[in-house]
């Protein structure tokens, strides 16, 4: 099996993806993070998939450094890796809907004075909107 390249092309792209998925997996397990930090995580990799497929596309395998030891790679290889990350990050939106679907009001948390109060659910907006009031006359 050491001699095939074919497998070992495949054993190199999937070392590089689940190293890849092993720093989500640790930045996501910090301790003292608000629930927006830990959305940030996944939502980040989601791009980083997105990217990471680009970059097959265009035969860059430089954030594949295990793939990129390989001397040849298969261009049909390479196309199915492309398209197994495609299928990843369908998978990652799919999984994370919730998270998606409450980014407004994870948004409060980040960043509350970029939040539009109407955009918010009607039970927190008075909240909202007199904090940033008392928040922002007490700087002047």
């Amino acid at each position: 099996m050491l001699e095939d390249t074919e497998w070992l092309s495949d054993l190199a792209f999937f070392t590089d993806l689940l190293c890849h998925m092993n720093n989500l997996n640790a930045k996501m397990q910090g301790k003292n993070q608000f629930i927006d930090d830990i959305w940030a995580h996944p939502k980040a990799f989601n791009l980083k998939l997105n990217l990471l497929a680009g970059q097959l596309a265009k035969n860059d395998l430089s954030h594949f450094s295990r793939l990129n030891s390989i001397p040849s790679v298969n261009e049909d290889k390479l196309k199915n890796y492309e398209d197994g990350l495609k299928k990843l990050h369908f998978e990652f939106e799919r999984r994370f809907q919730d998270f998606s679907a409450i980014q407004t009001e994870l948004a409060i948390f980040t960043m509350p004075f970029n939040v539009n109060c109407e955009a918010v659910r009607s039970d927190l907006q008075l909240e909202l909107s007199c904090n940033l009031t008392i928040i922002s006359s007490s700087r002047f």
